[in-house]
């Protein structure tokens, strides 16, 4: 081979040591390294081959080439890292000459089948960074290289890509921290105002044991409930209580987000892979690892993402879009949904595999209807909070209000009963109680409706209920408050309310009963 001429030799250092300067992303500084190198060295290939320690073995992440179909299909391939030219600069710690490949017993004739390439002459020198060997970078049918400085341009080079490689670890973690801060803002904004998890109904004790269970292990939990139920408090219970707790837990409403946008918020996006994408970004995904990402609505997933979510269940990758690179995540995956999943299944609006991935420990979350003797404490609570928002003094909740609140319907759950109380905080005035006047029309039409509809038709019986209707009104509401305080002092524990009330526990169970207090 003819030695590359001195002044040559310089240009080359001299670019590339500007280009390392000014490049520190990997995608940007492989190719230009490989293809300043190719045309001053008058090669036909050159290629900078990166070393898979878990896997021990080369690829090719970027190729220059006369041929781009040659560059294509190295792209794709990886061999063990002890074959080839390449292993043998490896193991030697130093380049290799090879004048006569086909005839040399290290030739690794595979590159040359998947490439379409004929290698004549090869030199193979290794990078050799702080951490050790990161690669080799090779230089194909040349007739201008020489050993010496393909060792001396090997060792800069290994030095930009592992200065790349840090880079690309503070970036990723800047990005990732930023995803985070982003979520933390967004859930900020909400405003949860859910501090414990409020419940002693039968149905709520149940479901605080399996969130327990949950909590203790790595199984995929289906939460399952009404709207306005508190699907995303159970999910962060279930991960505060486990051993993910020091993680992020990061919530996404699947709902919220059109096709196009839930793909890149959830994996991520590589820059200029669609209009607008300017920078790489990392997704929630990788945002939540670590920790636990809660998929609020993924009933609502579109099928092509029900796809690429299996994906990420099964195998632990996901793959940013524009990137043909998937990157491991470790992220607890939980997933809620107000929809049947088992009839969506049938109906295939629902991926049957991808149910019995996420559907694996299901918890199903009572409506409020369920639970009504929950609903004082609850009220209570919210009173606290709205009180605190308002800069009021809110002395609680007259008899009557309540009675109204126990017996309403609430469609919308929880949620509901908090945006009314925030209503009727909002309406009282400082040092008074919440009565029945500040509560919505709607409360007291449909408790009314429902009384209405359960009366005798007797017109006598009529006439005696609306005689006698303000005074059992309102012995009925005091039942109802000090039954219900008493019920919250004894921690829902019926037996022991009925011997503080001085009732048999029968006696008491009825009055709950007519009350609809369970």
């Amino acid at each position: 081979m003819t030695a590359l001429g001195g002044e040559a030799r310089l240009r080359l250092l001299y670019e590339l040591g500007c280009a390392f300067a000014a490049r520190l992303e990997l995608d940007e500084l492989l190719p230009l390294v490989v293809a300043k190198c190719r045309d001053v060295l008058s090669a036909e290939g050159t290629a900078v081959l990166l070393l898979d320690p878990e896997r021990n073995e080369l690829f090719f992440p970027y190729v220059a080439d006369e041929d781009p179909g040659v560059a294509e299909r190295l792209a794709a391939l990886r061999f063990p890292a002890d074959r080839g030219f390449a292993g043998a600069a490896i193991e030697a710690g130093h380049a290799v000459r090879v004048d006569d490949a086909a005839s040399d017993p290290r030739f690794y004739g595979e590159i040359d089948r998947v490439s379409g390439l004929v290698t004549r002459n090869i030199i193979a020198a290794p990078l050799i960074a702080r951490e050790g060997t990161i690669g080799v970078i090779e230089v194909v049918n040349s007739e201008s290289a020489d050993v010496q400085f393909l060792e001396t341009l090997a060792a800069s080079i290994a030095v930009a890509i592992e200065n790349a490689r840090l880079y690309a670890r503070i970036k990723a973690s800047e990005e990732k921290l930023r995803a985070q801060v982003g979520a933390l803002r967004r859930d900020i904004a909400r405003r949860d105002r859910f501090t414990d998890m409020i419940g002693c109904a039968p149905a709520m004790t149940d479901v605080f044991r399996l969130m327990e269970s949950a909590a203790a292990s790595p199984i995929s939990v289906l939460i399952e409930g009404e709207t306005g139920t508190g699907k995303e408090l159970v999910a962060r219970g279930i991960h505060r209580a486990g051993e993910r707790a020091e993680g992020p837990f990061i919530a996404v409403n699947c709902a919220a987000l059109p096709e196009t946008l839930l793909e890149s918020e959830l994996f991520g996006h590589r820059r200029g892979a669609f209009t607008g994408a300017t920078q790489d970004r990392r997704g929630l995904f990788e945002a939540a690892d670590t920790g636990t990402i809660f998929l609020d609505e993924v009933g609502d997933m579109p099928a092509p993402m029900q796809a690429k979510l299996l994906r990420v269940l099964q195998d632990g990758e996901l793959t940013p879009v524009g990137d043909s690179r998937p990157r491991r995540v470790d992220v607890r995956v939980i997933c809620a949904t107000n929809r049947d999943l088992a009839a969506e299944v049938t109906r295939r609006t629902f991926r049957e595999d991808l149910y019995y991935r996420v559907g694996a420990f299901p918890i199903r979350l009572p409506s409020l209807r369920e639970r009504r003797e929950d609903i004082p404490l609850l009220a209570e609570r919210f009173v606290a909070g709205a009180a605190e928002r308002h800069r009021k003094r809110i002395s609680g909740i007259e008899p009557a209000a309540m009675a109204l609140l126990v017996r309403f319907e609430w469609p919308g759950n929880v949620r509901e009963l908090e945006n009314e109380i925030e209503r009727a905080a909002a309406l009282a005035r400082d040092g008074d109680a919440i009565t029945p006047g500040q509560l919505s029309s709607k409360v007291a039409a449909a408790v009314e409706r429902a009384a209405g509809a359960s009366e005798q038709p007797s017109t006598t019986a009529a006439s005696t209920n609306r005689a006698g209707s303000p005074l059992r009104s309102a012995r009925t509401a005091f039942e109802v408050r000090y039954i219900t305080e008493v019920l919250r002092q004894q921690g829902g524990n019926v037996s022991r309310a009925a011997r503080a009330l001085g009732l048999s526990r029968v006696m008491l169970q009825k009055k709950m009963k007519d009350f609809g207090l369970r």
